[in-house]
């Protein structure tokens, strides 16, 4: 895998536009980032006059299907043979917020046997090696922050119309959860400000994103802080766990989870806090940290997951009982850290 530079970025210019049939993925269970950096890389490209398809695994969240052109994102959970002949018989992969091929879920095997040049595009750290190029920055706030990086690697800031700064802002907003943390970096803000003189308008993005949700999700948030939250003042940390049969009773989709791990975090003195959504086959595992706590070495190591040390992800493949037992076995063996 080649690190992506200004001293080679003419190579990756003329195989993208030397090629026709390019493929922009992203991973399973898409956030504001993924969405925000595929149809930003998406618009960019277009501008540019270069066609390229948009495939992920399943849906995208309600609150981000404002954003332009997200229809055409091909859903393989709907469109399976026409996503796997997609990507069969793709030229040049991008692929976007995720660092292993097994984020993609029923997608994996389709890339891992392809044999278009793959090119990375993440801020997740220990990308697997599975790309020949990767534009791969952990201080990056969010994989669409590196999407304008890569524009400016093409000498191509001009090619980032409106619509592609509307997404790539919506990427960098949420993935920072309104820029309230991960974008202590000025060059985070050097760039949004760019964003905004292309046309973007802050307070729509913002109505659109967070102040749009449907009523039922609302009042799963108000279940889950009120019945399902618990927390312990003695290890600093909180949980909430959702089980298939209540998210059914909040009639659920996809998205509607979406921020509510980082909720615990906003009590006094709690520093790390947990997500577990039951699942057809898993518990989905959803970690936030404050400080240094490493989030990502409790999914790695507890988990089948990782991310980064304040955010990370994995699945736990025992039932839902055996799983907040295991956090909180896993909160009594960290006492030391967590109360340092």
């Amino acid at each position: 895998m080649q690190k992506i530079t200004k001293d080679n970025i003419n190579i990756i210019r003329d195989l993208v536009k030397a090629k026709e049939r390019i493929v922009i993925t992203s991973h399973h269970n898409p956030d504001g980032d993924a969405i925000g950096s595929i149809l930003g890389l998406f618009h960019m490209l277009k501008s540019m006059g270069i066609a390229a398809t948009m495939i992920i695994p399943n849906d995208i969240p309600d609150f981000l299907t404002w954003l332009p052109e997200s229809k055409k994102v091909v859903r393989y959970s709907k469109s399976k043979e026409a996503a796997i002949e997609l990507i069969k018989t793709a030229e040049v992969i991008f692929s976007l917020d995720y660092n292993a091929s097994s984020r993609l879920e029923g997608m994996k095997n389709c890339f891992d046997q392809s044999d278009a040049v793959k090119i990375l595009i993440d801020h997740h750290p220990f990308p697997e090696e599975a790309f020949q190029w990767a534009l791969s920055e952990t201080q990056a706030s969010s994989t669409a922050e590196l999407i304008y990086e890569f524009a400016v690697l093409l000498n191509a800031e001009e090619h980032i119309n409106f619509d592609a700064a509307s997404s790539i802002y919506a990427g960098i907003m949420t993935d920072t959860g309104s820029f309230s943390y991960a974008c202590s970096y000025p060059r985070t803000f050097e760039i949004v400000a760019k964003l905004i003189s292309k046309g973007v308008k802050v307070e729509t993005a913002q109505q659109q994103v967070y102040n749009n949700f449907s009523e039922s999700r609302m009042r799963l948030l108000g279940y889950s802080l009120e019945s399902k939250m618990k927390v312990f003042p003695e290890f600093r940390s909180a949980y909430i766990a959702l089980t298939h049969e209540e998210l059914k009773r909040f009639k659920y989709r996809i998205g509607d989870t979406e921020g509510l791990v980082n909720y615990p975090l906003s009590i006094k003195n709690i520093i790390f806090s947990a997500l577990f959504v039951e699942n057809k086959d898993f518990v989905k595992v959803s970690l936030r940290s404050v400080g240094s706590f490493p989030a990502n070495k409790i999914c790695e190591e507890h988990f089948n997951g990782g991310g980064h040390t304040n955010a990370a992800g994995g699945k736990s493949f025992a039932t839902m009982g055996e799983t907040e037992t295991k956090f909180t076995e896993i909160l009594k063996q960290y006492e030391k850290e967590l109360n340092a």
